[in-house]
């Protein structure tokens, strides 16, 4: 899988959450957007707006999606940004270290969870396991 640091405004919205989130997550995405006939373009403003512009770098990006869904406590979505975090370029003791980040406006309860899900995409996770 190519890295998701070369997304530029303009890319393609589905191509750029490919590189993101994968294609099985895109699909998903897709298919729960048909099945409750969502039009396309919420797809293509969350990728082709908002994740392609370019203010910040894309691991930037992740690293704020991970911060906002470890407090929220959206284990899916998080464990999905927690992969696209490292297609980004974002170490595993980055992505730790905002977690770790995340028990002073969430509580330790959230950082303890946000860090066993963290693990679990570590060690689940081929594309990830070797990641420092």
């Amino acid at each position: 899988m190519a890295m998701a640091s070369d997304i530029r405004p303009g890319d393609d919205a589905v191509e750029i959450s490919q590189k993101l989130v994968g294609r099985t997550r895109t699909a998903l995405l897709k298919d729960l957007f048909a099945f409750f006939e969502i039009p396309p373009k919420f797809i293509n403003h969350i990728f082709g707006n908002l994740y392609a512009r370019d203010l910040l770098t894309q691991r930037e990006r992740e690293l704020c999606a991970v911060a906002a869904l470890c407090v929220l406590n959206h284990p899916n979505e998080l464990k999905s940004h927690i992969i696209a975090a490292v297609r980004t370029g974002a170490t595993k003791a980055e992505i730790a270290e905002v977690i770790l980040q995340m028990s002073t406006y969430g509580g330790m309860p959230v950082c303890i969870e946000g860090l066993a899900i963290a693990r679990e995409v570590f060690e689940k996770t081929p594309a990830t396991a070797s990641t420092e």
